[in-house]
């Protein structure tokens, strides 16, 4: 199993590159992605950690890049770890195992809040346990809902460990700083709650509302992070190229995306050859779909843009019978050019006749796409249970 360490920040680079450079051990590729607010000259300065190193443009919300950051990594795990954060020795010893074993694909870690010194930490709500969920396989089932106070989606397996990160924002940043970031995160997303209650801006705010006294950091602990604290500027690096990422590029990635009007496009075709049901009943029919837009549909119910496959009855002279039905959703991503088979759920009307059954993709409470596959279907009367013919 290979691992990629990626890193989205705007943090001084002396800091990141002693914190990354920590997790080098134990890293098939270090990955640094640079908000663009930063020159060219301190960006370069990331090489000094760095196998690969972007910029992308601003968001508000780095939620917003999170996906588009993880679908730069190449390992087959990525453990995320920010600018203004320092990996536990233990943590760092423990991920070739951790990413060995095969009974899960996600592990949540626990992130310490240092407070009021590198020293200590807030063992109390809502700092702790603050799980993160952040060591994860790189594979189909990773996406990200892309809002902020959001991470990758929590799929199964998964195990939570006890090997912490330790967050250095509070120490890093001044009060001025920290208001600032509280007005961002809760205009972003106002009225997301503290763990114990309150606002999250809580997290921000321990002189204010801390009540116990905060535990001691463990001493190997304390020497990883004075490292980092106490790091001195990295000298400049040889210039190389450093990409830009721009909005659209970080967008294709972003859960809540728009897709485009040439997104709409699709070619249905039916697999079953036998055209009957019964009245009232229902049945899985398979049908074969090709993307012919330029937007990737996402698999499952909770992933953005919405897109199912549904369907109507129609009664043979083209008049509606039953205007939508059930939706069901793709078993897989589906990239433009791409052609997949899905069972879809369908319904007969309770009447038994001659019906017109029309397959549709439709985009929840946007538009259907208005390629529709048309097929004559018979729906039967009720039969006997084959039980009565025994």
């Amino acid at each position: 199993m290979t691992l990629s360490i990626l890193c989205l920040t705007h943090f001084p680079p002396a800091q990141v590159v002693a914190s990354l450079n920590q997790l080098r051990p134990v890293a098939d590729e270090i990955v640094i992605a640079v908000d663009s607010r930063l020159g060219e000259a301190e960006t370069a300065k990331y090489w000094a950690a760095a196998d690969r190193l972007m910029r992308y443009e601003f968001c508000v919300s780095v939620e917003r890049a999170m996906a588009w950051g993880h679908a730069q990594c190449r390992g087959e795990w990525v453990l995320r770890i920010d600018g203004d954060e320092v990996a536990s020795p233990a943590l760092i010893r423990a991920l070739p195992q951790l990413i060995a074993q095969r009974d899960a694909i996600q592990y949540h870690i626990p992130r310490r809040w240092l407070f009021p010194d590198a020293g200590r930490w807030l063992n109390e709500l809502p700092w702790f346990p603050d799980y993160q969920n952040r060591l994860v396989r790189n594979d189909a089932t990773l996406w990200f809902h892309g809002l902020t106070h959001s991470g990758a989606y929590q799929a199964l397996p998964a195990r939570y460990i006890e090997t912490p990160i330790y967050h250095l924002d509070i120490l890093l940043l001044s009060q001025a700083e920290l208001a600032a970031k509280n007005r961002r995160r809760e205009a972003n997303r106002p009225g997301i709650l503290a763990p114990g209650g309150g606002s999250v801006v809580r997290f921000y705010m321990p002189e204010r509302y801390a009540r116990l006294e905060p535990d001691p950091v463990p001493a190997d602990d304390l020497a990883a992070i004075r490292a980092v604290l106490d790091a001195v500027d990295v000298p400049q690096h040889v210039s190389r190229p450093v990409p830009l990422a721009g909005r659209d590029e970080i967008d294709r990635w972003w859960n809540w995306r728009q897709p485009p009007p040439g997104a709409y496009r699709a070619r249905l075709e039916i697999i079953e050859r036998d055209h009957r049901m019964t009245a009232g009943d229902g049945r899985m029919i398979h049908l074969r779909i090709t993307n012919l837009g330029v937007e990737t549909w996402p698999w499952g119910l909770e992933q953005r843009p919405e897109i199912r496959i549904s369907y109507r009855w129609l009664n043979r002279d083209g008049t509606l019978r039953v205007p939508e039905g059930l939706r069901t959703p793709f078993p897989c991503s589906v990239r433009p050019g791409e052609q997949v088979i899905v069972p879809v759920g369908v319904v007969a009307p309770d009447e038994p006749g001659d019906f017109i059954l029309e397959f549709d993709l439709v985009h929840e409470l946007v538009r259907w796409f208005d390629c529709p596959l048309r097929i004559n279907m018979a729906v039967l009367p009720k039969a006997p249970s084959d039980a009565e013919d025994l």
